[in-house]
């Protein structure tokens, strides 16, 4: 059996997790494709020892160590847990809190005047009594971002804040060192980010800021000084001019109450072009996955998607005519989710779908995103999402077995049990390079997974042949004749339907995909629609016509070991897939989501190393996955 140029290029792929370069790429294939980009992983959510809510869950694992833990090297975790990482990752950036850059290191530095204060004493929390822990975060750190007008303490920053302000600009400047002291070009890169806390009110409107290049400014935009996402945009973009390259990144919209992708301004008054170009411009991606939940959608709240229910931080069920018991949540009738209910807005692919309503109306789309993953891990941890030894993303909080299985000791918080592992941000780019990969976020070639290591790549055409052969490059194809995920199709010519390259890969050391699934949403006169189609499936089946979805391929999971099925789903699953319901006059958006067969969770792998049921309320597998960026299709194009 020969070698296709496709079979190669499977090969090295799988090499490429193994951390072989490509450098032995004959020159004879990348004459054959003209756009030469490769699978990258990273993480771009990481909080070390110098974020306030780490430090003081007892978390002192700093950023050097973080990316040492990236790179493959082991760390000590609270309570002397050693731990690594079960691979090297490609990229990352610790992206500690603007918030309190200053104020932690003037609490910790026996030198500092502020050193003996009792804020700082509580900070310190040198005696580790867990209620210390419950007073801070709700003295200060809930106190401070939940408020519309934050201020920093008076007493310890002094009443100019110049203190705290002078300490955080040289908390800032070693960041970004230590990014470029472990920024290696073709092995691992890093970026200088931080993350923006924005929570007015207790919404969650978080971002992770991230810069191209070492051009930033001398410092972070925190909520004290941006504490509206429209202000941050404007502040980034102020300080932030040629060669300097920033973009923010929006995550946890399943905490936010509907906020995080509003219809309408505070205020009741309609979104502006202007608001909807800023944000357009400056927000490019969202996190749909981490350790605190899946934002991708949720049965019930905008959709009927049977696969919403995957690892959501609310676990209550919806309220309905038939179950109206105080354990479950209702589903808001408007966009405010003030009084617990569940909004619409608090879920990307409603916030995917309203972008084709406002781009109608404003004529710009604010909600165009590509998909990333990452992990939140406030452990110092990234990419640390290997189910079969998880070890908690949140220092004293969950950092133990009996801790994981127990209650939290912030009321704030979700019990640990329910928290996932995390997920991984994927790119595809030319080379493992600051510029490379930034480049390809800004583009939105990118993809997400639920902490495996899948890849895979989504491409949309007009003159794509009626069928795939075995040997046929996916991206010889799809980027010769047609657009990579992230990107708009052009308008078609009289009467064409597009077609779509769908190809994945199982992460190399992971379980077999299931199938694939395209994702798509579209704009009728009524308003938004959505649909899910099975358009590829493992083991020589295909889709039922009627329910659209692939036959069950006799998967399973032993739970006794959690050993799984070997011999069923698929290395590789490649197709060429067309829109059966396609109508040229509907914009329209369309993004994959990969399945592998199901696994055993975390806590399912936890209960059979402490041989114990302390987990009988949580589901004991998991169906990994990944999602590409979408493409998006206007007739107006």
């Amino acid at each position: 059996m020969g070698l296709t140029y496709n079979k190669i290029k499977l090969i090295c792929v799988h090499l490429r997790h193994l951390r072989i370069i490509f450098f032995l790429l004959p020159v004879t294939l990348a004459a054959q494709e003209s756009v030469q980009r490769f699978p990258f992983f990273g993480d771009l959510h990481v909080h070390s020892s110098w974020s306030l809510d780490s430090y003081v869950n007892f978390n002192r694992v700093g950023p050097r160590e973080a990316y040492r833990f990236a790179l493959g090297e082991e760390v000590v975790l609270s309570g002397g847990r050693e731990v690594r990482i079960d691979r090297p990752l490609d990229f990352a950036a610790v992206t500690d809190h603007g918030e309190y850059l200053g104020e932690l290191p003037l609490c910790t530095d026996a030198s500092s005047a502020a050193y003996p204060l009792e804020i700082c004493r509580d900070i310190r929390n040198e005696a580790g009594q867990e209620r210390l822990i419950e007073k801070i975060y709700r003295n200060l750190i809930i106190r401070d971002v939940v408020s519309p007008d934050p201020q920093r303490e008076p007493e310890l920053c002094g009443a100019d804040d110049a203190r705290c302000l002078a300490r955080a600009k040289l908390t800032w400047r070693e960041l970004q060192d230590i990014a470029h002291e472990f920024n290696r070009p073709g092995v691992f890169t890093t970026f200088v980010g931080y993350e923006w806390t924005g929570n007015t009110h207790g919404n969650n409107m978080h971002r992770n800021v991230i810069y191209g290049n070492d051009k930033v400014p001398v410092l972070p935009a925190s909520h004290f000084e941006a504490n509206t996402p429209e202000q941050l945009w404007k502040q980034l973009h102020e300080t932030c001019a040629v060669p300097c390259e920033v973009l923010a990144i929006p995550h946890n919209s399943n905490q936010s109450k509907g906020r995080q992708f509003p219809a309408l301004k505070e205020d009741g008054s309609p979104l502006s072009p202007q608001w909807a170009k800023l944000r357009s411009r400056t927000e490019p991606l969202v996190e749909i996955v981490q350790a605190k939940g899946e934002s991708e959608c949720h049965t019930g709240v905008g959709t009927v998607d049977e696969l919403c229910d995957f690892e959501k931080f609310e676990r209550r069920p919806l309220c309905t005519a038939g179950n109206t018991d105080e354990d479950c949540v209702q589903v808001c009738t408007g966009n405010d989710a003030s009084q617990g209910c569940l909004a619409p807005g608090m879920y990307v692919r409603n916030a995917l779908k309203l972008g084709l309503e406002l781009e109608r109306q404003l004529d710009v789309n604010p909600y165009k995103l590509g998909f990333i993953g990452s992990t939140d891990t406030h452990n110092g941890t990234p990419g640390g999402t290997d189910e079969s030894n998880y070890q908690g993303h949140h220092g004293f909080e969950d950092g133990t077995p009996a801790r994981r299985a127990g209650r939290p000791v912030i009321k704030e918080f979700a019990a640990s049990r329910v928290l996932g592992s995390g997920g991984l941000a994927g790119v595809w780019a030319e080379q493992n390079s600051r510029a490379a990969i930034f480049a390809a976020l800004q583009r939105r070639e990118t993809f997400a997974t639920s902490g495996t290591r899948i890849s895979v790549r989504f491409f949309a055409g007009w003159d794509f042949p009626a069928a795939l052969d075995t040997d046929t490059d996916p991206a010889a194809l799809g980027y010769g004749k047609g657009v990579a995920m992230g990107s708009d199709l052009p308008a078609p010519g009289a009467g064409a339907a597009p077609g779509f390259i769908i190809w994945a890969m199982k992460d190399p050391q992971g379980v077999n995909l299931q199938r694939v699934q395209v994702v798509k949403g579209w704009l009728e006169q009524g308003g938004t629609r959505e649909q899910v189609y099975d358009a590829v499936c493992a083991d020589g089946l295909d889709p039922d016509p009627a329910t659209r979805r692939c036959p069950d391929n006799g998967a399973t999971v032993d739970l006794s070991d959690c050993s799984v099925s070997a011999d069923k789903g698929a290395v590789e699953l490649k197709a060429l897939w067309r829109d059966p319901d396609f109508d040229p006059r509907q914009p329209a958006f369309y993004y994959l989501r990969v399945l592998e067969n199901p696994s055993c969770r975390w806590t399912t792998w936890e209960a059979l190393r402490e041989g114990n049921q302390l987990f009988e309320d949580i589901a004991p597998t998991i169906q990994e996955r990944a999602w590409s960026s979408p493409i998006w299709y206007n007739p107006r194009s």
